[in-house]
């Protein structure tokens, strides 16, 4: 019975441990074109279109910093981890993958933009 009791603790001290391991990672907001236009009608915001430069280039949002994930490295970038960073791409995977690269880097308010640029497109 005791050998029960001790595992049954280890497992539920086990599993606390998993849950706060895993809760600390901050978490990456979707946000959709609308809310985007929003921030950028009303505040500064660092906005990283993650498209090829060839498609950047075809157009992109006024402000945005192009870097493309072709050859982006999170870690280089000269944004401060702690402040808001957005990510566009053409049409949403891109800038989950950049997001992720952010997060494992260290950046703690990421919000990726539902649908990229195709979305935004449709709104203009």
């Amino acid at each position: 019975m005791k050998r029960i009791s001790l595992f049954v603790g280890v497992l539920a001290l086990m599993a606390i441990f998993i849950f706060v391991i895993t809760s600390e990672k901050d978490e990456i907001t979707r946000i959709d074109v609308k809310t985007l236009q929003n921030k950028l009608e009303n505040e500064e915001i660092t906005l990283l279109d993650v498209r090829e430069s060839s498609e950047y280039e075809g157009g992109h949002i006024e402000g945005a910093v192009n870097a493309p994930l072709s050859s982006l490295d999170a870690n280089q970038l000269p944004y401060p981890k702690d402040e808001p960073i957005y990510v566009i791409c053409r049409s949403g995977n891109r800038s989950a993958q950049a997001a992720s690269q952010l997060q494992d880097a260290g950046y703690t308010e990421i919000y990726d933009v539902s649908g990229g640029m195709m979305a935004w497109e449709s709104i203009e």
